[in-house]
């Protein structure tokens, strides 16, 4: 068989002699066929074809009736020439008609794979019974040519690969590098695990005095392998890690391996700083990453960016490699998705190399192919990273908006995609609306960890989106499951339903022994947030406010740590303290240092506020402006009806969200009111604008609110 020049002439002797061949004559004809198959075949015409049809399948009926004469080394060379074969014709999309190619695939493969299940389930079936028989090499051929074709044979709650497991623990010793390789890369490859044979085999590796019989690409598998399964063994890590950094160089590592490399550490959360180093030292210094395809660029800024491994070189030599490639069509979308990914996660500044894949998938016809992780982790990154790109913020939401349903989102997905938006400053009504009706249609959010619920409605309130429906809901899940929130969840929660005027009064109260437990955990601004929101809320929290706990953990950080928007928000619960007659209160000393970064504020005064007070005087009312209240508070104008002063405040877009009022503003209207006795007139900037130029009806509307 060594010695035939063509397919037809191994496959004609075989035919012509096949009474006369043994079982290891006609696995060695299987043996040279997957070797013919590399071109496009020869042509023949349908005579030819019909010989060609009845030759292989006279063979393969008969090598499956002889199987019970097979001995081990030629059923292993049987199975691994059929599933060598088998592969190649699945490579082959589109065979010529009538090629041995597209003849195999009828006789082998069969219509839904009926034949191929039919030929490794009698392979299998026979090979049990003599599977204790088979040396080393023959078994490590065997489990590999079931992993090439990822057949699983189950009977009994015991698979085919449990059965070959039992068989080859005993005699790991006889297994050569390569075999050990095979025999763990195809139980990854079809999803078995088997535990106690990876233990086995990595207490087998990591006593071995060295590794030199090991190529590089059996020691990626390897460890891919343990990987992909989820099989710990930090030793055997630790082992294969520290080989490859003793060799003086990685040229014999081809780009898959080093890439499965990195990838398998990353994944196994296996910490080795010297082999990250080692392996991208290397790659910074190839004069082009051509040889590497999308995906194994893809793995390899992943893995650093997932263990955290600092190296600039390395992504800006990624970075400038996919910057130069004429197009990104051989990119996959996920490959696209995990490179925006890991330089957001990393830290890793390349505006470049954004705005060229940001390009690529805004000149798409459509985003069809982008699965719902692709796109919420394209702009998550966007928005991480803070590189701008509206086009491409309006593409991707345009898309979601267009679906006709968002089942296919998991709440990660929904959570990523609005905080996304909400962070980069993108407004798209629409969008948060199709995800807030998702969400509330839902028939449970048991899905939903608390870190997508918080983001989720801080996303809504820092992007001004009213959706009283959907913060409802949360509310109602925040309450089930209080006791799982982080403290920056919790704060986070808090703030939003504050910052958007949902004052769920049930939720504040429900949550106040949650926020008293983690009191000493809250950093600055979520310790901050939290009083500020329950200020807002005017919910009575004795167990967090009234036993001095809060200016404890205030008292605790060091002055300095807190910024200004703190300090200002420290003030306004001041005052809510001041509000309930309550006598907690912070030192003097700490109270003055708030009082003077809240009323430290800028005064603009806009347009608006300058053609309300324009009617004002034109009315005789003769309205001071920017008034500083004893609060601290500043008034836009206060004007003195029939001997009694009120506050009028223009209320501009930013103070509201929808028509409803903003946390900030429902505060200070009810402060100004409680503390300085002033009742508040608000004048809404639509309900001014609807007036227009028109002086005389402006008028009329000042009168009327006024009371005049």
């Amino acid at each position: 068989m060594t010695e035939m020049r063509s397919l037809e002439e191994a496959l004609t002797a075989t035919y012509d002699n096949l009474d006369r061949l043994s079982p290891r004559d006609v696995s060695a004809f299987w043996a040279v066929v997957p070797k013919f198959l590399g071109g496009r075949g020869p042509r023949t015409n349908k005579q030819q074809q019909q010989q060609m049809l009845h030759q292989f399948d006279k063979i393969s009926t008969t090598s499956m009736q002889d199987i019970n004469r097979y001995g081990y080394r030629d059923m292993s060379t049987l199975a691994i020439s059929f599933a060598k074969i088998i592969d190649k014709v699945n490579k082959r999309n589109r065979s010529t008609r009538g090629s041995p190619h597209q003849i195999l695939q009828k006789i082998l493969i069969g219509k839904d794979s009926e034949n191929k299940y039919y030929i490794f389930t009698v392979i299998a079936k026979t090979l049990v019974s003599i599977l204790r028989g088979f040396d080393a090499r023959s078994l490590s051929n065997l489990i590999y040519a079931c992993g090439l074709i990822e057949y699983v044979l189950i009977e009994d709650g015991i698979t085919l690969f449990d059965v070959f497991a039992q068989a080859a623990i005993p005699n790991l010793s006889e297994f050569n590098g390569q075999g050990l390789s095979n025999m763990l890369w195809t139980y990854a490859n079809v999803g078995e695990s088997n535990s106690q044979l990876f233990k086995k085999i990595g207490d087998h590796i990591v006593k071995m005095n060295s590794l030199n019989e090991f190529w590089p690409q059996t020691l990626s598998n390897i460890i891919w392998a343990y990987a992909t399964l989820d099989e710990q063994h930090p030793k055997l890590f630790k082992k294969i890690a520290d080989h490859i950094v003793r060799i003086d160089n990685l040229n014999e590592f081809w780009p898959q391996a080093l890439s499965n490399t990195a990838w398998a550490y990353a994944t196994a959360e296996e910490q080795h700083p010297k082999l990250f180093k080692k392996v991208a030292d290397y790659i910074v210094t190839l004069d082009k990453l051509d040889k590497y395809k999308p995906q194994e660029l893809k793995d390899l800024v992943w893995a650093y960016a997932t263990v955290e491994e600092s190296h600039p070189q390395l992504f800006k030599k990624v970075a400038d490699h996919i910057v130069a490639t004429n197009n990104l069509e051989e990119f996959k979308p996920q490959e696209l998705s995990n490179i925006l990914w890991a330089y957001a996660t990393a830290g890793e500044s390349h505006p470049k190399v954004f705005e060229k894949i940001a390009n690529h998938v805004i000149q798409l016809d459509n985003l069809d192919k982008f699965k719902p992780q692709h796109v919420s982790n394209a702009v998550w990154a966007f928005a991480t990273a803070r590189e701008s790109n509206p086009q491409l913020f309006k593409k991707v939401a345009d898309h979601i908006v267009g679906l006709d349903n968002l089942k296919s989102f998991n709440e990660q997905d929904l959570s990523n995609a609005v905080w996304a938006y909400a962070t980069a400053r993108e407004s798209h009504p629409h969008l948060f609306k199709k995800v807030a009706d998702h969400i509330i249609q839902l028939p449970s959010l048991d899905e939903f960890k608390p870190q997508a619920l918080s983001n989720t409605v801080w996303a809504f309130a820092t992007a001004r989106e009213s959706q009283p429906q959907l913060f409802k809901k949360l509310a109602g899940e925040a309450i089930k499951r209080q006791h799982e929130f982080s403290p920056q969840e919790m704060s986070n929660f808090l703030w939003a339903f504050a910052t958007n005027g949902q004052v769920d009064e049930h939720l504040f109260a429900s949550l106040v022994s949650s926020v008293k437990e983690n009191l000493d955990k809250y950093n600055n601004q979520g310790l901050i947030n939290v009083a500020w929101a329950y200020s807002v809320a005017n919910v009575d929290a004795p167990s967090v406010f009234n036993d001095d706990d809060f200016v404890t953990a205030c008292l605790k950080r060091e002055e300095d740590d807190f910024n200004i928007e703190c300090l200002y928000q420290l003030h306004q619960w001041q005052l809510w303290q001041i509000e309930n007659q309550s006598d907690i209160s912070l030192p003097s000393y700490f109270q003055e240092k708030c009082y003077e970064a809240f009323t430290s504020q800028d005064l603009r005064p806009s347009k608006l506020q300058d053609d309300v007070v324009s009617i004002l005087s034109s009315l005789g009312l003769q309205p001071q402006e920017e008034v500083l209240m004893k609060s601290g508070y500043r008034i836009d104008a206060v004007v003195e009806v029939n001997g009694k002063q009120i506050a009028v405040e223009v209320d501009g877009p930013s103070h509201f969200i929808g028509r409803e009022m903003t946390g900030s503003t429902i505060l200070k209207h009810r402060q100004v009111a409680a503390l300085d006795g002033m009742p508040v007139v608000s004048i809404p900037y639509w309900e001014w604008n609807k007036l227009k130029k028109d002086g005389d009806r402006k008028q009329q509307y000042l009168r009327s609110i006024l009371g005049i």
